[in-house]
């Protein structure tokens, strides 16, 4: 690749809702096309897109156009980009000449055998699509479904093919389709546009906790369908790194919708603030993340060592 073509990283920060309907209005049709020739629905495609790519804002897909971390493997001829993610070492992901080649490679990855049965279900059918991908493998996110779902309820994507908001446990029943017409559902499996399912509250509650940095560090959210393998892929960065960067030991310790910083917490708090209040829940470790102050200094200016248990009420200093 062209080192002209060569961005930061870390200077693509986390995606806001403004930036996914950018990506689904600039990417839908492509992903229509997608959905025309393999039969693998649009809706899917660009709610994968959104989850792999940060709704591509990440280092791999600007520099790469690879918008589902495909990796070099299987007899690739084409260029290589070399980013983080869950392996002891930097990987080998493919570049495309356009998003439009990364999105006919994301259609021959589902149209392998191990995906099969997912063609027996109707491109309408979201759900299905998205338990069915969980169910064979397709990620490691233990609630990639949810977050699929989510992603296509709270922005309408079920919208682009002509399809409804569809209502968890039901049959997506296609009643009529006219000639060239959108097609009608039975009225069992819709929900309403207002009402709200579990997956959209889910994401909801994890998006619009955008941030871009807290305490001069860069930061990002572990969002709904995402791992730290995922942030790691995206920003360029070592998981160990990251692990490291947090305070944790292991991956397990970190939480959807919990704050991710992307480099090393500064030792005080540089904003105006110089004291917090305890709240009910709160935790020496929950509010280091919240100011971006590493643990053992937060308990060093509080005189408390860094296992010890805060109380609702407590003044602590942040510098």
């Amino acid at each position: 690749m062209m080192a002209a073509l060569l961005v930061s990283s870390r200077a693509a920060h986390s995606q806001s809702a403004s930036d996914i309907l950018a990506y689904i209005e600039k990417y839908k049709g492509i992903a229509l096309e997608q959905e025309r020739r393999h039969g693998i629905p649009a809706t899917i495609t660009l709610a994968q897109g959104i989850l792999e790519s940060g709704a591509g804002r990440s280092g791999l897909t600007r520099n790469s156009n690879n918008h589902f971390g495909i990796k070099a493997l299987g007899g690739w001829s084409g260029g290589v980009y070399k980013a983080w993610d869950d392996e002891p070492q930097k990987s080998s992901f493919r570049v495309y000449a356009s998003a439009s080649d990364s999105f006919e490679d994301h259609s021959k990855v589902l149209l392998a055998p191990r995906y099969r049965s997912l063609f027996t279900k109707s491109i309408y059918d979201y759900r299905g699509w998205a338990i069915g991908l969980q169910k064979c493998g397709y990620a490691t996110a233990k609630n990639y479904a949810v977050a699929l779902i989510g992603f296509i309820d709270t922005y309408k994507i079920y919208a682009i093919n002509g399809g409804v908001k569809l209502r968890a446990g039901k049959t997506v029943i296609i009643t009529q389709t006219a000639g060239s017409s959108a097609p009608t559902f039975d009225a069992d499996c819709q929900m309403d546009e207002e009402e709200q399912s579990e997956e959209e509250q889910t994401v909801k509650d994890v998006v619009t906790r955008y941030v871009v940095d807290i305490n001069d560090v860069a930061c990002t959210i572990l969002y709904p369908g995402t791992t730290l393998s995922t942030i790691s892929m995206q920003y360029d960065i070592p998981k160990d790194q990251l692990l490291e960067f947090n305070e944790v030991v292991v991956e397990e310790e970190l939480h959807e919708g919990d704050i991710i910083f992307l480099d090393k917490k500064k030792k005080k708090f540089t904003g105006p603030k110089d004291f917090y209040t305890v709240r009910e829940g709160d935790s020496l470790y929950g509010i280091s993340q919240q100011f971006g102050i590493k643990v053992a200094n937060l308990a060093k200016m509080n005189r408390m060592d860094v296992s010890e248990k805060v109380h609702p009420g407590d003044k602590l200093k942040l510098k």
